[in-house]
This record gives C-alpha cells, structure tokens and sequence, in this order.
C-alpha cells in the first residue's frame, strides 16, 4: 500500500529533454549487452485513455472480444461476459473523476516476438502489473490472433488511495518496459529495453493514428509536409543539418563512449577475476561491446532518410538522360 504523500509508480513528473535526443537513460551493464547482441526489444505501447464509465466499458469490451475471453484482475480473479464487465466498472467508476475530459483508464499493450508460448506472456503480464502498479486496480486479456501473442491491460488511474492518480511519462513508460522485459526473462523469453539512441536508431515509431491512415490508404498530412520540404531542400541543395539533427549525432557518441567505458571496466574486472572461465566470458563480453560500439548506426532522421532517396532519384535521372543524350549523339558503342 503506498502512503498518503508517497507518489505512485509512473508519476516521475515532467522531465526537458532536448529534441534529437530523446530521454537519457542510464543502462546498466546488462542491457547494454542485449543492446549490444541484438536481443528482441520489449514492446510497451499505451494505446489510449477511457474516459468515463462508458470509455471503460467500451475498451473492457474491446479487449474481451465483446465478452468472449475472460479477463484476469490482479487478484487472479476472473472477469467472464460482459455483464461482469458492467460491474467491475460500476466498482471503479465510484473513483472517477467528474471531469469529461479525465484520464480514468489506461489501455496498455505487451507483445512478445512471434512463436512465443501465450502462457508465458501471462506470466509475464500479470507479474509486470503485480510490479509496475501495486496501487491500481487493472485487468488484462491474451489475444492470439497475430503471429505475436500480445496482451491488453487496462488500468484504473485512480490508486487505492484516492488522492494518488497515475500520470505517466516518457520515463515511466520505459521504466514499465524494463519491468516486462524482466518479467519475460524470468519465464523463458529474452526481451531487452533499451531505447532508440542506445542502439543508433533516429527515426521514431509510427504513430497509431499514423499507422491507421496510412493502412486506408492515405498519406498523413505531416508526413506530407516532410517530404515537400525535402524536395525543396535537395532543390536548393540545402544539406545543412536541423538543431535536432546534429543533437542525435551528439547522443550517438555519448552512447558510443558509454559502450567503451562499460567495455573497459570489464576488461579491469577481468584482471582481478581468478577464475579462469568467468575471466574468458568477462573478456569476451567487453569486446561484444567495443565492437558494437564501432559498428553501430548512425541515426538519420525521416528527413534526412528522405533526402537522401530524393537525392539517388536525381542522380538516377541525370544518368538516364545521359546516356539518352549519347545515343542519340551516337556515340554509345
């Protein structure tokens, strides 16, 4: 039980971050090394807030497949057809706030890679919630119609105790992938959390409202936007980096640096360690990192990406029209 003026977990307040380089966090020497080895990234997404009873019930709904999988609460206790949905949403509902506009739920994913056992991934999720939210009420379901097993949780925002209210972040949402990732190694799957600048990747993931466009065939207006700059941009030849651009670039050396500083002191560790075969898998670790430390991407933006295509069409074209010319000069063998 969290105390009156404890904060709950996921209320890590507002944090500045520079554009380019995203939140920092510092990884330990583990989560490097699945960095470093390409282990399968955690996937954590908040996929939306229920407002009110009715939002509640409509995403209980949702997840249940209109009532025909039962959902799981975190006493273990299961919720079956929609008329216990109703219920459990007239309990919570007595903590909502009065506000149309308030945050009463979140709709939370996990996924874990293709093959996965479903059974783990209940483990690991019910473990994940009994962590990550030990204040809140929450329910989940297993969904298996993707080639990924992945589960859907709801969360009551409002806390046992009634003056705490979940208000999550940038940082609370890795913390909670770093928890599942534990989680799911405990039951077998390895899952790393580590975020995009640790492992050399610029560009951000697609949105949901993004991808939801684009799967009805339309192009997002933003998305738009970006590669009409970029036309004019190659047009001009205006190769100068963004604010942001140049940020990544910075972050990328600092994560590079971090790898060789974590790859020498294992190295030193090493020294001292007298057991031969931990000494061997000490060295053989720090060079995993050095290594990736060298050949680790360069981040590029959806701009910079876009540019660059522009830019290899251009070329594409001037050669075209080069050998056009020569032929029609006849001077092509």
């Amino acid at each position: 039980m969290v105390e009156k003026n404890e904060k709950p977990f996921l209320d890590f307040g507002r944090t500045h971050t520079v554009k380019g380089q995203g939140l920092y966090i510092n990884l330990s020497r583990g989560e490097r090394l699945r960095a470093a080895r390409g282990v399968r990234q955690a996937i954590v997404k908040v996929r939306s807030f229920p407002r009110g009873a009715k939002g509640v019930k409509k995403c209980m709904s949702y997840i249940s497949r209109e009532g025909k999988l039962s959902l799981e609460k975190g006493t273990g206790e299961l919720i079956r057809g929609l008329e216990q949905q109703r219920e459990l949403v007239r309990d919570w509902a007595v903590d909502f706030d009065k506000r149309p506009d308030s945050r009463d739920g979140a709709h939370v994913i996990f996924s874990m890679p293709p093959g996965s056992d479903p059974e783990a991934l209940r483990r690991a999720v019910r473990s994940t919630g009994g962590r990550a939210f030990p204040d809140n009420e929450w329910v989940f379901a297993i969904h298996e119609d993707k080639k990924h097993p992945h589960a859907h949780m709801i969360v009551k925002m409002r806390g046992r105790e009634k003056n705490l209210k979940l208000d999550p972040k940038k940082a609370d949402l890795h913390r909670l992938r770093e928890i599942f990732a534990e989680a799911a190694r405990e039951q077998g799957v390895e899952l790393a959390a580590s975020p995009r600048a640790a492992r050399g990747i610029g560009r951000k993931g697609i949105r949901q409202a993004v991808y939801q466009i684009r799967q009805k065939g339309v192009r997002p207006k933003v998305e738009r936007q970006m590669i009409e700059e970029a036309i004019q941009e190659v047009q001009k030849g205006d190769w100068k980096e963004k604010p942001w651009e140049k940020a990544m670039v910075e972050r990328n050396n600092l994560e590079r640096e971090a790898y060789r500083q974590e790859a020498a002191s294992l190295r030193k560790a090493a020294e001292q360690q007298a057991q031969q075969i931990a000494r061997e898998r000490m060295l053989k670790d720090a060079l995993i990192l050095e290594k990736f430390a060298e050949r680790m991407p360069k981040p590029k933006t959806k701009r910079q990406i876009a540019k660059e295509w522009l830019w290899q069409e251009v070329q594409k074209q001037r050669r075209e029209k080069s050998r056009a010319t020569e032929r029609d000069n006849g001077l092509e063998l």
